[in-house]
């Protein structure tokens, strides 16, 4: 999906959760992690097409989905399974719960835009794939790209 979109979606899904639970740490961390767990984007650019930075280029890049591996780190499954566990383990605390609903939210998303494979955002099966772009996000991405 396009940051327009992550944004767009995770104000909204912030905006309900701070009418339903009067709570702004909620809401902002929700609207947060919604928009900025894709900072992993720039991590995988700067690895595989280097220096200088530049924000255009960088977005073409996403929007082509010119990658040969493809780590996104903050992309997995197996982040969220912690996060709960955390706001488990502090009962709940509105910063850590929304935290692990923004990223739900973003990596659902995501899931059913990018890819048909629910695999292709937990980072141990990435792993196995040796990130391999292609491998990862197959057919499906060619025509949806990976920065969409």
């Amino acid at each position: 999906m396009k940051l327009h979109h992550h944004t767009a979606i995770s104000i909204t899904i912030g905006g309900i959760l701070y009418l339903l639970f009067k709570s702004w740490g909620l809401a902002i961390a929700c609207v947060l992690s919604g928009i900025f767990i894709d900072l992993d984007h720039i991590i995988d650019y700067v690895r595989e097409h280097g220096f200088p930075f530049k924000i255009k280029r960088f977005f073409q890049i996403c929007d082509e989905g010119r990658f040969n591996r493809i780590m996104l780190i903050f992309h997995g499954w197996e982040w969220l399974f912690l996060w709960y566990i955390i706001a488990w383990f502090t009962d709940w605390n509105p910063w850590i719960t929304g935290i692990s609903i923004g990223l739900t939210q973003h990596l659902l998303l995501d899931t059913f835009y990018m890819t048909t494979n629910f695999k292709s955002y937990s980072i141990i099966w990435r792993w196995q794939q040796n990130f391999e772009f292609q491998k990862v996000f197959g057919e499906r991405c060619a025509t949806n790209k990976i920065g969409d």
